[in-house]
């Protein structure tokens, strides 16, 4: 869609509060990276700039939030794009459940054989080994990132939630996407009434 999706509004809510506030019964401690001033953001919501300056995409985010993980004693930090608005109410604990059992330092998501590298749960011990990365990557993918570290791809394809068929990482890129997750929305929301 080539702009920032953050402010785009879903069902009247802005995208960057809705993913919030389904992540935030499922952590500590929340953070947004990305504009400084963020209108609607809860008083307990840090923003956080990206860690290293530049366009460096996804991992600059990421890096901000390892940043802030050790910088508060936090081990573990969950990474979510803000325009997928139906990843799971288990997301995190599933991440979870998957690193304790494979003493991994990520854990991925992935639904219907296709890898969602945003959707994550990291060790914040990787900062030094991801800011290093980005400065030496030329590509800067978060999936080449990923696979040089022990990782578990957890699949969500049949997740529970009451979305039904709905991928729950069904997220907005192309223009038409706001109308289509729109009409998903709604059904799920009746769905869970």
């Amino acid at each position: 869609m080539g702009r920032d999706k953050a402010a785009l509004p879903l069902g009247g809510t802005p995208l960057a509060i809705r993913a919030l506030e389904r992540l935030r019964p499922q952590v500590t401690t929340l953070a947004f990276n990305g504009a400084p001033v963020f209108p609607g953001l809860a008083p307990d919501i840090e923003t956080i700039p990206d860690a290293v300056p530049g366009a460096f995409g996804p991992l600059a985010g990421v890096l901000a939030g390892l940043r802030l993980g050790q910088s508060r004693d936090i081990p573990l930090v969950a990474s979510v794009p803000v325009d997928a608005p139906f990843f799971p109410h288990a997301f995190v604990r599933r991440l979870l459940e998957a690193l304790e059992e494979t003493n991994s330092v990520i854990a991925v998501a992935a639904s219907r054989d296709t890898l969602h590298p945003v959707f994550a749960l990291w060790s914040s011990s990787l900062a030094d080994d991801l800011e290093r990365f980005i400065a030496t990557d030329a590509k800067r993918r978060v999936r080449g990132f990923i696979e040089q570290h022990a990782h578990v791809v957890v699949d969500f394809t049949a997740t529970g939630d009451a979305y039904g068929d709905i991928d729950p990482f069904t997220n907005m890129n192309r223009p038409g996407d706001v109308e289509m997750i729109e009409r998903m929305l709604s059904r799920a929301e009746t769905a869970e009434q």
